[in-house]
């Protein structure tokens, strides 16, 4: 960026940190119904690699409007309310297991470091 705030022609714009989560919703907005990460990631890439769909739901996972799950990926706002309750059922289910695995987890490092 030169001294008055403007970008100069060879620097790359910021990319605003969760314009790709706001996209993602956005996309589930108007499609009103599952979409399969295969078919979010063809729209964009042409293809699905295991890169790529971490990614996705590494933005699916920063979002309160999006669901996931057998069936791909939803925004809520066309979500039946059962759809809505199994899946905070089970983002509930996933924290009570890694909760209970970081305990473990600190009780056996208690007792080898006391």
């Amino acid at each position: 960026m030169n001294t008055d705030g403007q970008l100069s022609l060879l620097e790359q714009p910021q990319h605003a940190e969760d314009a790709d989560t706001a996209w993602l919703e956005s996309l589930l907005d108007g499609h009103k119904s599952w979409m399969t990460s295969g078919e979010i990631l063809r729209r964009l890439f042409n293809d699905a690699t295991e890169n790529k769909q971490r990614w996705l739901r590494e933005l699916a996972s920063g979002s309160v409007w999006i669901i996931s799950g057998q069936r791909g990926y939803k925004n809520i706002r066309h979500a039946t309310a059962e759809e809505i309750e199994h899946a905070a059922n089970w983002l509930e289910s996933q924290a009570k297991k890694m909760s209970d695995r970081a305990g473990g987890i600190r009780r056996n490092a208690h007792r080898i470091f006391g």
